[in-house]
């Protein structure tokens, strides 16, 4: 009796065993999916990618990183959690990187068969509206044939160009919610040394004008008003004869809608070229400035 007793003690205690390693397992499994600071940043929710593509992009991804200092995640859902693919692509960055603003995610959203770009920090600076409409057509070009971790490589390796580019030279932020706007402009080593050249030329040749005027032998100039002060005078008398006076109706001209038109289209057309910089920024609901862009499938 007491030996069967003994044997049930310790199945159940080999039960309990098993139990409590599957659910610690369990428990770490889940912290490394939600931790900031984990390496991982391809998160592959709605089962599109392949494990070895998973492995290339998350690889591409560290390469990138190391270089940029960024933050980039490359996310696929389909459950959206009922907010727009841009506000989950915004709270998906700002939740896994609470300590780096400086970033990019890109979002494959099966819910509502979007695929979007979202930037902070810098990167919104690097990837303007015009250039994440580019990276946008490259994705497209994959993600409508089902070729999603393609899509996930183009885009990134638009990103990784861009960045390499620079920022653009008329690059701005514009807030979509306040209308304000911020310009961006950073000297360069050529326009620096080129400005510190021309402020030393200016100043030694103000120097030098100041000296030889200083050391120049000055005579005033002496009038001579025995010579020169003579006066003539002469008289002259107008007479008034007659006047006349005529009045003639001159009409306006009218300009043509044609002209108008013309107009118009030339400040269109100066507006479209201004906006090639041009970064459109929202806020998100943690309060972060992201910029971005979406496309349908």
């Amino acid at each position: 009796m007491r030996k069967k007793i003994r044997g049930m003690l310790l199945l159940l205690l080999a039960v309990l065993l098993v139990q409590s390693t599957a659910v610690l397992a369990a428990q770490k499994a889940g912290e490394k999916g939600s931790d900031p600071d984990s390496a991982e940043r391809v998160y592959d929710m709605a089962g599109l990618l392949s494990e070895e593509e998973i492995a290339d992009l998350q690889e591409d991804i560290d390469r990138f990183e190391e270089k940029s200092g960024w933050r980039v995640f490359a996310v696929t859902t389909d459950d959206a959690e009922g907010k727009s693919t841009t506000a989950y692509a915004d709270d998906f960055f700002d939740l896994h990187s609470p300590d780096e603003e400086d970033g990019v995610t890109l979002l494959i959203d099966m819910d509502h068969r979007e695929i979007t770009v979202s930037t902070c920090g810098e990167a919104i600076r690097y990837l303007t509206d015009q250039r994440i409409e580019l990276m946008l057509d490259k994705g497209y070009t994959y993600v409508s044939k089902e070729r999603y971790g393609q899509c996930f490589i183009a885009m990134l390796g638009a990103v990784s160009a861009y960045y390499n580019a620079g920022i653009p030279r008329s690059q701005y932020n514009y807030d979509t919610q306040t209308g304000r706007t911020s310009r961006y402009h950073a000297l360069t080593a050529g326009e620096f040394f080129t400005a510190l050249l021309v402020a030393i030329l200016v100043g030694v040749i103000f120097y030098i004008m100041v000296k030889a005027k200083y050391h120049s032998s000055y005579r005033p100039y002496e009038y001579n008003i025995r010579h020169n002060g003579r006066m003539s005078l002469r008289v002259r008398e107008d007479k008034f004869e007659s006047e006349s006076t005529t009045q003639r109706r001159i009409q306006t001209s009218s300009y043509t809608s044609g002209d108008d038109s013309d107009s118009s289209s030339s400040s269109r057309s100066t507006r479209s070229s201004a906006d090639t910089g041009r970064s459109s920024t929202h806020t998100s609901s943690s309060g972060r400035t992201h910029g971005g862009g979406s496309r349908s499938l």
